[in-house]
């Protein structure tokens, strides 16, 4: 009997100022079957813990278990961004210290056989900062593939990417808008002839998004970022960080009736500045940089 692991849950990380707000929402699904080639994924998004898979038994061997690992690595690389590409999203940069830390967790799956994003007692992030990559985002792909009949490379690549392209929670890494960074790593176990598949991708922390709002009139001005509400009070200036590319709208009331030019959307860009202020027709407006 096959056992057929998927687990999804994802989490979101906003900072605001020194403070960490961490949102949470996830889910798992466990389905058994029987089939003739074993499959499994995971995908994490700097979240909590899934589950872990004892496959136990004696060890499995394939009819040819000689496949240049490095060669699928690239593969999924490459199937990775004509992904991204069909999907139009952003060609992602291949990041050897994302490589290190998927290869290193890779195999440490394939020595223990155990499946799960906290198998060695870390999280993703964890072993990507110990690897000496920097982010303010993180996601991390994982899946296993055993064939007793063996795979090509391409095979090997090629089930991994489809896999993960047909799973919703692991789609959704796959095609993040705001992840700029991958690195991937493969090992197989000589216990059970599993391969296992590890993607880490990631958005460095030096693409973080800072900006500024501003108060230059003589009452609160109250506005959304990302839907969250939010007010500045007379001559405050706050700063924001956000590691994804975040939507500011001011909401005006009575007795600060902005024109209609500033009732639009405003996206900060890295550095941007939005100062209300009065003009000398005595209205509100906003001043962007």
């Amino acid at each position: 009997m096959t056992l057929i692991f998927t687990a999804q849950s994802t989490a979101k990380q906003e900072w605001i100022l020194s403070r960490h707000t961490y949102l949470l929402s996830g889910g798992f699904l466990m389905a058994v079957c029987v089939v003739g080639q074993t499959t499994a994924y995971g995908q994490k998004i700097q979240e909590f813990h899934t589950e872990s898979v004892d496959p136990g038994n004696g060890p499995i061997t394939e009819a040819n278990p000689a496949v240049d690992l490095k060669r699928v690595e690239q593969q999924i690389f490459s199937g990775t961004n004509k992904f991204r590409t069909q999907e139009k999203r952003g060609a992602l940069k291949w990041n050897s210290e994302l490589a290190v830390s998927a290869k290193s967790f890779a195999e440490y799956l394939a020595s223990t056989d155990k499946f799960s994003h906290t198998a060695d007692g870390k999280e993703p992030w964890d072993r990507t900062a110990k690897a000496g990559y920097k982010h303010c985002i993180v996601l991390e792909n994982l899946a296993y593939e055993y064939d007793s009949d063996g795979f090509t490379a391409e095979s090997l690549a090629g089930d991994c990417v489809v896999g993960w392209e047909n799973s919703p929670g692991h789609r959704r890494n796959l095609l993040d808008p705001d992840v700029q960074d991958i690195g991937i790593g493969l090992a197989r176990s000589s216990r059970t002839g599993r391969y296992y598949a590890v993607q880490d991708f990631g958005r460095p922390q030096s693409a973080m998004i800072t900006f500024k709002v501003s108060d230059r009139i003589d009452t609160p001005v109250k506005y959304t970022i990302d839907g969250q509400a939010c007010v500045v009070n007379p001559r405050e200036t706050i700063t924001y960080e956000r590691s994804r590319p975040p939507v500011l709208l001011f909401t005006w009331d009575a007795k600060t009736s902005g024109t209609e030019a500033d009732r639009k959307e405003f996206r900060p860009t890295n550095g941007a500045s939005y100062t209300v202020r009065m003009t000398q027709e005595n209205a509100v407006t906003v001043d962007s940089r």
